[in-house]
C-alpha cells in the first residue's frame, strides 16, 4: 500500500496548488489586496499618486496603510527611497524617525495639493519675493537709513 499511496498523496498535493500562469501582474494585485475604505482612498488620488503608490515596493505599501492619516500625508512628503528605508527600518527606529519627521514638518507650512493650482503661493514658500534684500527694511525705524557701506 505504501507504493500506491505514495503516487496518490503526491497528486493531491499538486493538484492543491494553483498553477503559476493564473497569477495576476503586480500592478493589478495592489489594488484587489487593499480593503474597501483603502480602495476607495487610493480610487480619490490623482494618477500621478496612484502611480507613484505603485511603484512602492509592496511592503511600503503595507506599511503606508498602517500609519495614521496624519503620518500617511507626511509620508508622501518624503522621497521614495526614505520611504522604503522608513518601512523597512525596526519599530524603535521608526519611532525615531518620525519623531524627525514630525519636528521638520512642524517648521513648514503645509503644501497645497497642487502647487499650479494656487498661484498665490511662491515655489519656496520661505521665498518673499518681493522682498529686496539690497534695501533697508522700512519697519524698522531704529536704524538710521545711510548711504555709508557697512
Amino acid at each position: 500500500m505504501a507504493i500506491i499511496s505514495g503516487p496518490a498523496l503526491a497528486q493531491d498535493t499538486e493538484m492543491a496548488e494553483p498553477p503559476v500562469e493564473s497569477a495576476e501582474p503586480a500592478d493589478t494585485a495592489t489594488a484587489t489586496t487593499l480593503a474597501p475604505d483603502q480602495q476607495s482612498t487610493y480610487d480619490a488620488w490623482a494618477p500621478a499618486q496612484q502611480a507613484q503608490y505603485d511603484a512602492w515596493p509592496s511592503e511600503t505599501q503595507t506599511y503606508f496603510w498602517s500609519l495614521t492619516p496624519e503620518r500617511q500625508e507626511l509620508f508622501w512628503r518624503i522621497s521614495d527611497a526614505d520611504k522604503s528605508t522608513l518601512a523597512t527600518l525596526p519599530p524603535e527606529q521608526q519611532t525615531q524617525a518620525w519623531a524627525q519627521i514630525e519636528a521638520q514638518a512642524a517648521g513648514m507650512p503645509a503644501p497645497t495639493a497642487d502647487p499650479a493650482a494656487d498661484p498665490t503661493q511662491p515655489a519656496d514658500p520661505t521665498a518673499d519675493p518681493m522682498a529686496d534684500p539690497t534695501t533697508a527694511d522700512p519697519a524698522t525705524p531704529d536704524e538710521p537709513e545711510t548711504d555709508e557701506p557697512m
